[in-house]
């Protein structure tokens, strides 16, 4: 049986390299892919001329250098016709860039199954992005409607398809606690710097803790926004260290070592880097966003508005025991429900009954 691999739109592997996420993409997905599928065909929108150590049987397809991505979608199948012919399923990994796939299904008759992971319209509207809200709200239903199977990651998220549930995950073996103490008024958060993510609201929550003067605020992220935040953050005296990315196994160790973990999105859906907190014992603090797996007062806290998550904060930085407790539960957590080994497994053997 072939696999048929279409990652999101514009992303690459070189693209992937640079955000550190091309190792666990290799590592959970194109290994264990490799190991139940004959050939797995990769597409990305880039990488012509480069190569990378992938596993035996994946072959990268890449998008040609002078075709303009949206275009491309469009041709992509008729362009690599021999090789979508050689496919048996497509495995589309969010519905944004699912066209390849409902066009290979339509003319070459090839099912496939897509990701629908969060509100993809809603988060063009909130980084005021009216051409990408515009095509999402076309693209997405059309790739959804000629789905083979959806998956979704968290309840609710599609009420009017049929889905299966695949939760985003991570492996609780590398994402642990560390061995040393961590660092008492280290605060960490891992995001684009971006609208949607909302850092604005996180250096405000700092300026309001009544601990303020000893917090170390740490975001790792890259994004548009950068001089916005630098900016907030002298104004009301916040110490704001930015990190650019880092590789998925750097971010560990900033795990291990932050007292608290904050996530201060407007939206969400079931978002990795908690998941990644969650899963080392970290203490976490977020918004109250419809793809959160944190219960209050059980694996995290939730706070609806600055001067109450900044009250939440002051409990997880004043109370050692609330913090030790609210980690190991969300630890449990993970282990239980967001095992990644586990949620690929599920996932290949979807792919394989199509």
């Amino acid at each position: 049986m072939n696999l048929g691999l279409f990652l999101s739109v514009s992303d690459s592997l070189t693209k992937q390299t640079k955000t550190g996420q091309l190792e666990r993409l290799i590592k959970y997905y194109l290994q264990p892919y490799s190991e139940k599928f004959n050939q797995i065909y990769l597409f990305t929108y880039g990488d012509i001329g480069k190569k990378f150590s992938l596993p035996k049987g994946v072959t990268l397809v890449p998008k040609p250098k002078f075709i303009p991505i949206f275009l491309y979608q469009l041709i992509l199948p008729f362009i690599h016709f021999k090789t979508i012919k050689t496919i048996d399923v497509n495995r589309v990994f969010q519905a944004p860039g699912g066209l390849p796939a409902v066009i290979a299904k339509i003319f070459f008759r090839k099912p496939y199954v897509v990701t629908y992971g969060y509100d993809y319209v809603r988060f063009t509207e909130i980084e005021h992005q009216p051409l990408l809200t515009f095509a999402f709200s076309l693209i997405v239903p059309l790739v959804l409607h000629f789905a083979d199977k959806i998956i979704t990651t968290y309840k609710n998220s599609l009420k009017d398809y049929q889905t299966i549930s695949i939760h985003n995950a991570v492996d609780p073996r590398v994402f642990k606690p560390g061995k040393n103490p961590r660092k008492k008024y280290l605060v960490l958060s891992v995001a684009r710097l971006v609208n949607q993510k909302d850092q604005q609201k996180l250096i405000k929550i700092i300026s309001l803790s009544k601990f303020k003067d000893k917090i170390k605020l740490v975001i790792i992220g890259m994004g548009p926004l950068q001089k916005k935040l630098q900016n907030l953050s002298q104004v009301l005296k916040v110490n704001l260290t930015i990190i650019p990315n880092v590789s998925y196994t750097q971010l560990v160790a900033w795990y291990q070592k932050a007292t608290v973990f904050c996530l201060t999105s407007i939206i969400e859906g079931q978002v990795k880097v908690l998941l990644e907190a969650l899963s080392t014992g970290c203490a976490c603090l977020t918004t109250p966003f419809i793809g959160n797996m944190t219960e209050n007062n059980i694996t995290g806290l939730i706070g609806a508005n600055p001067k109450q998550l900044a009250r939440q904060l002051d409990r997880l930085l004043s109370d050692s025991k609330l913090n030790f407790t609210l980690g190991q539960q969300a630890r449990r957590l993970v282990i239980e429900q967001f095992d990644l080994i586990k949620m690929i497994q599920k996932e290949i053997k979807l792919l394989q009954s199509c």
